[in-house]
């Protein structure tokens, strides 16, 4: 599995990435596969089993992970308790990490006709935006720069989300997603926010898009209609 799609990104050529600035055009003939998860572990594993379903890296398919451009790594080595960004704040940070990664890994993979798994896609973020009180109009506006997937997964999650990150100096590991980061930025600044009912939102919205046939889980098995869209 490729380490980053940025290294490749920087091989192409002038005309190539001249045309990266805006959406796929019809030529394009690649898939972007939207995998999202409450879980940054289980995102990360799950990111991993759909690249390897879809042939893996012997048949082009990749990964495109969140905080590519590395804003969230930046914050998370910080000590929580010093810094207290408003929800909306971290969902427009996501935004523009959405926007790095667009720029740089998704449209690029697209153009060259690969499949890349997008993990996390915008329902994750949608997701926490609703379960913090968030309008649900304000975060159509703002995820409405992302291209429609062509099928969109999310991870099967852990019945319980243990906080391994007590006591570790209200720094939150690396291994952690949006999700976990952003609720943990939200609870240290106020105690009117719980993380536990935070990702409970989160996966609701995910059970609501379910319903509406709009998203699917991602099982141990590869989708029988994956090779064919």
């Amino acid at each position: 599995m490729p380490k980053s799609l940025k290294e490749a990104s920087k091989r192409k050529s002038t005309k190539a990435e001249s045309t990266n600035s805006g959406p796929p055009g019809p030529a394009s003939k690649g898939r972007l596969l939207a995998l999202d998860g409450a879980g940054g572990r289980e995102l990360e594993e799950g990111a991993e089993r759909l690249v390897g379903y879809c042939g893996g890296a012997a048949a082009g398919a990749a990964c495109s992970r969140w905080d590519a451009s590395s804003t969230f790594f930046e914050l998370r080595l910080g000590n929580l308790k010093r810094y207290c960004p408003p929800v909306r704040t971290l969902l427009l940070l996501y935004a523009s990490d959405l926007l790095f990664r667009l720029r740089w890994e998704i449209r690029p993979a697209l153009a060259e006709g690969r499949t890349l798994v997008v993990a996390p896609y915008v329902e994750t973020a949608i997701g926490f935006g609703l379960a913090a009180g968030v309008a649900a109009d304000w975060l159509e506006e703002l995820f409405s720069f992302a291209p429609k997937p062509d099928l969109s997964f999310r991870v099967k999650e852990k019945a319980k989300q243990k906080d391994k990150d007590k006591g570790n100096g209200g720094r939150l590991k690396s291994a952690s997603g949006f999700v976990e980061f952003s609720s943990a930025v939200l609870a240290a600044g106020s105690t009117r926010w719980n993380p536990a009912e935070l990702r409970a939102g989160v996966l609701k919205h995910f059970e609501d898009l379910e319903e509406q046939d709009r998203i699917r889980r991602l099982g141990k098995k590869a989708p029988k209609d994956l090779a064919s869209k």
